[in-house]
């Protein structure tokens, strides 16, 4: 049983989405630290579930319980190093990095994180950051001349081409700007990886117009 006052979205969480889809399941990594944003890590995480996509939320910290920002614990799926290694790009069909302080700056500065970060956009597959989040992309060099959005002041704006748009989608990378356009992220993500019909499902199911 999970530790009184952790949420467990871990790998039981994730069983039924992932057996409802087979074969055809895309596989989506999570790369966390402390500090992270619980709205946008999670609900990214449910809705992406919802879509029939697998979800592994991996603790970069090398502990299995993550401290979100607000004082909510959530237990990981995986620890990097131990179930997930620098390979992922070869396993994983997406990337995703949520917000919150001091998760994004620590992600920035983790090099197992830019440098997955590269590893998946090299392979031509989805890497996706909110809110402070997409400046570890930026640190990875990915953002230069592509449209992207973030949380305000968390970019430098003239090294993209900045958008204040709720969810911004260049080629592969996809990034959002905060809690209040987690939903907009998460569907933008599940429309990538799963179709539109898929991510306008899920968004009628929880009543969100899109």
């Amino acid at each position: 049983m999970p530790e009184t006052g952790i949420i467990n979205k871990g790998l039981t969480a994730g069983k039924t989405g992932n057996e409802r889809c087979g074969a055809e399941m895309k596989k989506v990594l999570m790369m966390v630290h402390d500090g992270f944003e619980e709205v946008e890590a999670l609900t990214t995480v449910d809705i992406l579930r919802r879509a029939g996509c697998g979800v592994t939320v991996c603790s970069m910290t090398g502990r299995n319980v993550l401290h979100g920002s607000h004082g909510i614990d959530v237990a990981a799926d995986a620890v990097f190093g131990h179930t997930v290694d620098e390979d992922c790009a070869d396993i994983f069909d997406a990337l995703v990095f949520p917000g919150g302080l001091p998760n994004a700056h620590t992600l920035r500065d983790d090099s197992r994180a830019t440098d997955a970060a590269n590893k998946f956009h090299e392979k031509g597959k989805l890497v996706c950051a909110i809110c402070a989040a997409p400046c570890v992309l930026e640190k990875a060099g990915l953002l230069e001349g592509r449209r992207a959005t973030s949380y305000p002041g968390a970019i430098d704006a003239t090294r993209c081409l900045y958008s204040e748009e709720k969810a911004v989608k260049d080629g592969k990378v996809i990034t959002s700007r905060g809690v209040g356009t987690a939903l907009d992220f998460a569907l933008a993500i599940a429309e990538e990886l799963c179709g539109k019909q898929t991510a306008d499902r899920v968004a009628a199911s929880i009543l969100h117009k899109r």
